[in-house]
């Protein structure tokens, strides 16, 4: 099962400060998550990173996992180390704490796989995933189909989900039946006059006339 998780001010931990520990604080450093990141030594990409994304690094060779103790309200815990044996006693301790667990070279004992995703402008998210049987054809295969898909979603997708969100949260406050917010939100996709105005890059007039809209349905219900 694919789901886009919230990690945002979420306490992450990944161990070892390698070429593995390197790719997952990557990952992960543009969510606005807490990283800490246990290691004797660390990539020299990580220190680079480690003001900029306000990383703690804990220069400790871990021998026993006991260390681990020590931290609170872990959400996920990424055992990246070169020892396959001190992994799985990572993956082993997560377990018992309840903690969500990645292992870089045992996927199949990981509580969840990490999928090849194509970003288009930090708004849209479409992974791709072999069901963690293929790390390296995720690659091939988002190498393949993110041009096509890139040249498919246009700037007026975009902006329609910028208006979306915007639209939303102010039905919230007007609209209380979820089906008829819905409705009110799939109308303004039809809307030509709204799609026009996204198309001109007029933003600021659409969301002028989504608040007249959403003032008239007030208006209507009091009457």
């Amino acid at each position: 099962m694919i789901i886009d998780l919230n990690i945002k001010n979420k306490n992450i931990l990944v161990i070892g400060g390698g070429i593995e520990g390197t790719k997952k604080v990557k990952l992960l450093a543009n969510y606005k998550c807490n990283i800490t990141i246990i290691s004797k030594e660390f990539d020299k990409d990580i220190i680079n990173y480690e003001k900029k994304y306000n990383l703690k690094l804990v220069r400790k060779n871990i021998e026993e996992i006991d260390i681990l103790d020590r931290f609170k309200e872990v959400f996920i815990i990424f055992a990246t180390t070169n020892d396959k044996y001190l992994n799985q006693k990572i993956i082993n301790w997560a377990k018992n704490a309840k903690i969500l667990a990645y292992s870089t070279n045992e996927h199949e004992k990981s509580d969840f796989s990490l999928l090849s995703v194509i970003s288009i402008d930090e708004l849209i998210q479409i992974a791709i995933s072999t069901s963690g049987k293929s790390p390296i054809m995720n690659k091939i295969i988002k190498n393949k189909i993110e041009g096509t898909i890139k040249n498919i979603i246009g700037n007026n997708d975009i902006e329609n989900i910028k208006i979306q969100e915007f639209a939303r949260a102010h039905a919230k406050k007007h609209i209380e039946n979820p089906n008829e917010r819905k409705d009110f939100l799939y109308s303004l996709i039809n809307n030509s006059e709204i799609q026009d105005l996204i198309n001109k890059d007029n933003i600021e007039k659409v969301k002028e006339r989504i608040i007249k809209i959403l003032d008239k349905l007030e208006d209507n219900k009091g009457r």
